[in-house]
């Protein structure tokens, strides 16, 4: 063989060699333990400054996104909250949200960053946030409540996320509810308003009853 020819062949097969090899360190780089964490950014919208979002993927497949709508002329700023269940799909190059509503995908660009994928043209991004925010709001929750032992304790439907419960707020008046609406030893499905205490490491410490709402007659989430 010819000396030019095989020092072409070596060379293509060099470059070869380099191309499959920074065509796979992306994938080892974004592999789904390096996901969980806090994401903040503002998204874009028409006619208003922005949304301030932020997203918390936590360790065990649970997320909580919070959105500010900021305040206008028309109205005072709304803050909207949803929580359930993440995961990785397409070779962890994606996530998506399953909760209340419609699912929500993300790209995922890097190890810190995340853009939602929508049918607008403008880029709805969110990167990793190291001063991660406390998750204490009062949101919506709906879910099945269980007295054991003198003590009770709440299960989120949409995450599966299990709480104590702080005897304050409204508690007195959950309790009253739920010992009148249920039935044998069968949790009660109840709806109220509150917000959870969370450990240094992540895990729930509590659910404060700000305000209770109702139980639902059938114990189905």
């Amino acid at each position: 063989m010819p000396s030019n020819l095989l020092l072409i062949l070596l060379a293509i097969t060099l470059l070869i060699s380099c191309s499959d090899d920074q065509g796979s360190k992306p994938a080892m780089d974004l592999l789904p333990a390096s996901l969980p964490g806090v994401y903040a950014g503002v998204f874009p919208c028409e006619g208003c400054p922005g949304i301030v979002s932020t997203l918390w993927l936590r360790s065990d497949g649970r997320f909580f996104f919070g959105q500010r709508y900021a305040a206008d002329e028309a109205r005072e700023a709304i803050d909207a909250y949803s929580l359930g269940r993440w995961s990785s799909i397409a070779d962890h190059r994606m996530i998506e949200l399953r909760g209340d509503g419609p699912v929500r995908k993300f790209t995922r660009l890097d190890r810190d960053t995340l853009v939602m994928r929508t049918a607008s043209d403008l880029e709805h991004r969110l990167n990793r946030d190291a001063m991660a925010p406390e998750f204490s709001a009062t949101i919506r929750l709906l879910g099945k409540m269980r007295e054991l032992d003198d003590s009770m304790f709440f299960t989120e439907c949409l995450s599966g996320l299990v709480a104590p419960v702080r005897k304050g707020g409204d508690f007195a008046r959950l309790l009253r509810q739920y010992r009148i609406a249920r039935r044998s030893s069968e949790p009660a499905l109840v709806v109220l308003e509150g917000s959870f205490s969370w450990s240094a490491d992540g895990t729930v410490k509590s659910l404060t009853i700000e305000r209770f709402i109702t139980v639902k007659a059938s114990g189905v989430c």
